[in-house]
């Protein structure tokens, strides 16, 4: 199988003013699809010190061929 597409969903919860929690998540496409899990950390990380966002869920998904 080869991997086509990589998509990451970086998600974080908050509390809002009425006291629920609020989901907000921010989505990345066509990263590199031989990208590491430890690269797709370290790609989390950045974006959280660029946004100042704390990311409590990170998601993987991927688009492969079968052949």
């Amino acid at each position: 199988m080869n991997i086509n597409h990589l998509t990451l969903i970086l998600t974080q919860t908050t509390t809002s003013a009425e006291g629920k929690p609020k989901k907000a998540s921010r989505r990345f496409t066509q990263l590199k699809s031989d990208a590491s899990h430890e690269d797709l950390k370290a790609f989390s990380q950045i974006i959280e010190k660029l946004t100042g966002e704390q990311y409590d869920t990170i998601e993987l998904m991927t688009s492969e061929n079968i052949q």
